[in-house]
């Protein structure tokens, strides 16, 4: 799958600040534009913000293409969302839902690019260590980030091969159409998924 793994981003070992800074800070980094998100009263924060952090994420080497590759297939998502709320609540909400998925798509792009995965899945296990106490086990809370940042672009993926296999036979994509072979891959993707995991000891 060529476009899967572009939707997020993978680490890319650099010298950065952004690279240097520990993880800990990064996770009160994310708890900040978070908050700050949720509690802004309006679409100038999201706004700048989503700036703050492409300027962030330029400067720690994400290039252009890689922005491009990054939020390209949520363009349509976000156009709908936009033209939602202009018709439903105004310009000014839709300025604001838009942004704020923006800024966490920036936000993620960012924290892959500067965070090796196993690092970053590392810190998850740790940050959900009080579950222990319930009886859950933080270790399969990691796993299920891990699986879940490998299937969503592989399902992207997916949907843009299938597309443009149809155009290279000369026929429109037609959404409809491509639910049906775009569900039988994502069901082979976790059969697979899941044998591997069986046979590694995980039910």
């Amino acid at each position: 799958m060529s476009r899967g793994p572009e939707l997020f981003g993978s680490y890319s070992p650099g010298t950065s600040l952004l690279h240097r800074v520990p993880l800990w800070a990064k996770g009160l980094g994310i708890l900040a534009v978070t908050l700050a998100v949720v509690l802004s009263p309006a679409w100038p924060v999201p706004a700048a913000l989503t700036a703050s952090l492409l300027v962030a994420g330029s400067a720690a080497g994400v290039g252009a293409r890689a922005w491009w590759q990054g939020l390209a297939p949520a363009l349509p998502v976000l156009v709908l969302l936009a033209g939602y709320h202009v018709l439903t609540s105004g310009p000014a909400q839709a300025a604001d839902v838009v942004l704020t998925v923006l800024v966490f798509l920036v936000l993620t792009r960012v924290l892959l690019h500067t965070t090796p995965l196993a690092e970053l899945l590392d810190g998850v296990v740790r940050l959900c260590s009080p579950v222990r106490l319930i009886g859950a086990d933080p270790e399969r809370i990691g796993l299920a980030v891990s699986l879940m940042l490998r299937s969503i672009p592989f399902i992207v993926g997916a949907v843009g091969e299938l597309r443009d296999a149809v155009r290279a036979r000369g026929l429109r994509p037609d959404p409809v159409r491509l639910v049906t072979p775009a569900v039988i891959a994502t069901v082979a993707y976790a059969e697979r998924t899941g044998e591997a995991l069986a046979a590694r000891g995980f039910d």
